[in-house]
C-alpha cells in the first residue's frame, strides 16, 4: 500500500511542477526507508520562512546551476514559477552576472556562486545578505543554495545525470516567455 501511495505522491509532484523525478521513483521502488530519508532531506530544504521568495529561489537556482544539472535547474525553475515568481525574473536569475541584479538579490547571487560554484567565500556579500535578511535569513539561504547543489550529486551517483548543462542552460534561459 505504501508503495502505491508513494508513487501517487511522486506523480502529483511531477504533475504540479511539470518535471519528472525518475530518480525519486527509483528510490521509492528500492526501499521505503530510503524514500523516507530522502523526504527528510527535502523537507529540510523546503520551508521558506525567513526570506522573500525571490531570494530563496535565486539561491536554489544558482545552487542547481553550480552543480551543472540541467534537470535540477529545470525543477528549480518550476518551483520558482509555482511560488509566483515572474518568468522574466527567473530568466535574469539564470543569466545575470555580478552587478546585474538589484540589491540584495545581487548579494544572494554572489554568495551562492562563491560558496557552491567556486567553493570559496565572499565575506562582503555574506554581510550584506545578513544585513538584509538577518541571521535566520542567511542560514535559510545557506540551506537553500547548498541543498539545491546536493540533489544533483544524488542523481548522478544513481545514474540520472540528464542532458549536457551548457546547452540546456541556454535552452532554459531562452525558453521562458518574455513577460
Amino acid at each position: 500500500m505504501f508503495g502505491a501511495l508513494s508513487k501517487a505522491l511522486i506523480a502529483r509532484t511531477e504533475s504540479r511542477l511539470g518535471v519528472g523525478f525518475p530518480y525519486v521513483r527509483r528510490i521509492a521502488e528500492t526501499k521505503t526507508r530510503l524514500l523516507l530519508r530522502y523526504k527528510k532531506f527535502i523537507d529540510f530544504l523546503d520551508p521558506n520562512q525567513d526570506v522573500p521568495p525571490e531570494a530563496y529561489h535565486l539561491a536554489r537556482i544558482r545552487g542547481a546551476m553550480a552543480a551543472a544539472c540541467a534537470d535540477c535547474v529545470e525543477s528549480e525553475i518550476a518551483r520558482a514559477k509555482a511560488a509566483g515568481l515572474r518568468e522574466s525574473l527567473i530568466r535574469e536569475f539564470l543569466t545575470a552576472a555580478p552587478g546585474e541584479l538589484p540589491a540584495p538579490l545581487d548579494d544572494v547571487m554572489r554568495l551562492a556562486d562563491a560558496v557552491v560554484r567556486d567553493r570559496s567565500d565572499d565575506p562582503e556579500a555574506r554581510e550584506r545578505v545578513r544585513a538584509a535578511f538577518g541571521e535566520a535569513g542567511l542560514i535559510e539561504l545557506a540551506f537553500a543554495m547548498n541543498g539545491a547543489a546536493l540533489i544533483p550529486g544524488v542523481k548522478r551517483a544513481m545514474g540520472f545525470a540528464g542532458q549536457g548543462f551548457p546547452e540546456a542552460l541556454s535552452r532554459l534561459a531562452g525558453s521562458e516567455d518574455r513577460t
